[in-house]
């Protein structure tokens, strides 16, 4: 392996961060740049690419693929497919791409194809690549929402809750900064779609269920099933008079994510299993997957539901067994490999997730983060551990010269795990910077998966000042939100260092919907009730609408305070901003 220098070639983006009254709304992995974004330089990729990873883009070849009569697939538009049912007097669309730009030119395709118009929509789940490009390809029709009870809330909490560090991962994941050359494709298609014009367009479900939905839709009978797999409102649609199956993100002709980088919840992949049975037994004869190319033919269907189900059954239970001899998640990682014939199927080539990942998230899953060894229970500090092994080396210099020397060798992990030392120690040195660099490159030339090639690759380039791009929360966006998630996103941005020795109440009153909401700041914490609690400090009456543009900065953030739009019946101004400065960084 050649560790190859990357060369300036264009400019990208860098973020900028909307100040808002109380937090920065950040989204999810489906982020870009504001055309008022400062810039700098991106980098021209050469690096060398794995074959079969180049081959694997054959499974994503931009195209409408007609996989039934009236059922037809876009493929290769964005990161996921969208699926068009064609029914009476109207047509019902499966889900529905990652922006409005994608969905727009998907939209486009269809309508080519069909001019009804659009009756329903069902998100398969909540993931944006799916959910996103709902406004774009609804046009002007007012079309159904389907999709299971949980999702709306899925897609809260990924919005306002953990939104930061899931942006930053799901850059470094998907390769968004990477060039073409550099990203070669994502895994389960070939990009995901993001630009500087990248607008979002969920829509609220407006139809929901818990465990089965029957309904016709369009003049088409439809079963909607609920199959938590890759996530827990994940759902299949079986159109059972034509032995057709939609199985969403359970299944696609890849290693799945069993356990994701860019970070998730436990996926319950025992379940998984168990979601992949339900469609295996209903012996479909055309799968339409919401990735990858679809399978026709009862026995080929059979068999890859099998082989995949088999897979994630093995990597569960094997794990399991390692588990109870006492072995901690590194062994297990070790020891647990797909059997040979598991791992001769096309469907089961490690392009997106991998086992050893998802080894120790079943580990995790079941035990959480105690590997059991006693020497991890109560471990050294961060710095103190790095400080002695400078002093195993001989000193900090001896150190780096051991990390370039692995450099050298082409021992790139173990350079690389030694700069994680250096640079507890020493984090402005630009040698050992330099060394990382390298490493994160080589690793990245060498590696066949694509989350992991783009992991190390944007993690790289960080390293040379590139910074992931947020972007300012559109009107639309933060109107689907409901308070408790405005409220529980305010919850988990509190700094402590701002209200230590703070005890205050704020009472909210929002006289659209007539009801009452709470904050009590005390110890350090957030108190969020929906009620209207006794003796506040400040008590505020206006719109839920407003609150909702107010937080996410939709209003202009801090100016908002003085719109016009509050009615402080208790307190002040002042105390109010001064309240909200402590959720802000």
């Amino acid at each position: 392996m050649q560790i190859l220098n990357l060369i300036i070639n264009k400019m990208f983006c860098f973020s900028f961060h909307i100040k808002t009254s109380g937090f920065c709304l950040l989204f999810i992995s489906l982020i870009s740049c504001s055309s008022d974004s400062k810039t700098t330089p991106t980098f021209s990729n050469k690096l060398l690419t794995n074959n079969d990873l180049k081959a694997h883009s054959h499974s994503f070849e931009k195209q409408i693929i007609e996989a039934a009569p009236g059922i037809h697939i876009a493929i290769g538009y964005g990161l996921a497919n969208s699926i068009l049912i064609e029914g009476k007097g109207g047509n019902i669309i499966v889900d529905c791409m990652e922006s409005s730009k994608t969905a727009s030119e998907v939209k486009k395709a269809f309508d080519s194809i069909s001019d009804q118009p659009t009756k329903a929509i069902i998100y398969t789940h909540f993931h944006p690549d799916h959910t996103f490009g709902a406004k774009a390809m609804a046009g002007d029709d007012k079309p159904m929402i389907v999709a299971h009870e949980t999702t709306q809330s899925h897609i809260e909490k990924l919005v306002n809750v953990i939104r930061p560090i899931i942006t930053k991962r799901s850059y470094r994941m998907f390769g968004n900064l990477l060039d073409q050359e550099a990203l070669v494709n994502a895994g389960i298609g070939p990009f995901l779609g993001l630009d500087t014009e990248v607008q979002w367009g969920v829509l609220k479900p407006n139809k929901t269920f818990a465990t089965e939905l029957e309904i016709e839709l369009a003049g088409v009978p439809l079963k909607l099933v609920h199959a938590p797999g890759e996530t827990d409102d994940q759902l299949f649609v079986w159109i059972a008079d034509r032995k057709i199956l939609l199985s969403g993100d359970n299944i696609y002709k890849t290693f799945p994510n069993l356990y994701t980088i860019r970070g998730t919840s436990y996926r319950d992949i025992k379940k998984w299993a168990k979601s992949l049975d339900k469609m295996r037994y209903l012996e479909p004869e055309i799968l339409i997957p919401s990735h990858t190319k679809p399978i026709h033919g009862k026995d080929s269907i059979y068999t890859a539901l099998t082989q995949y189900r088999d897979a994630i059954q093995y990597v569960h239970d094997q794990t399991i067994r390692h588990i109870n001899k006492g072995e901690t998640p590194d062994e297990i990682a070790e020891n647990v490999q797909l059997p040979a014939n598991l791992q001769s199927s096309p469907y089961l080539k490690e392009f997106y997730g991998r086992v050893d990942w998802s080894v120790k998230s079943v580990f995790n899953g079941y035990l959480g983060f105690f590997d059991g060894n006693p020497s991890t229970l109560l471990p050294l500090k961060r710095k103190e551990k790095a400080t002695n092994m400078a002093k195993l080396a001989g000193g900090y210099t001896q150190l780096k010269s051991k990390a370039q020397k692995a450099l050298d060798n082409k021992e790139l992990q173990w350079a690389l795990e030694i700069t994680d030392f250096l640079l507890v120690l020493e984090p402005k040195d630009q040698e050992v910077s330099n060394i990382r660099y390298s490493c994160l490159i080589g690793l990245g030339e060498a590696s066949s998966n694509p989350n992991a090639r783009h992991y190390y690759l944007t993690s790289a380039l960080e390293l040379k000042g590139l910074e992931i791009p947020n972007q300012k929360a559109t009107e639309e966006v933060a109107q689907t939100l409901t308070l408790q998630s405005i409220f529980d996103g305010l919850a988990v941005n509190l700094i402590p260092e701002k209200s230590t020795d703070i005890h205050q109440k704020v009472v909210f009153h929002f006289t659209d919907i007539d009801s009452y909401w709470s904050i009590q700041v005390r110890n350090n914490i957030a108190e969020i009730q929906n009620f209207e609690i006794q003796d506040p400090d400040i008590a505020i009456a206006m719109k839920s609408s407003d609150f909702k543009n107010l937080v996410t900065g939709v209003d202009g953030g801090m100016g908002s305070y003085f719109s016009g739009k509050m009615d402080i019946q208790k307190g002040s101004l002042l105390s109010f901003k001064s309240f909200f400065d402590m959720f802000k960084e």
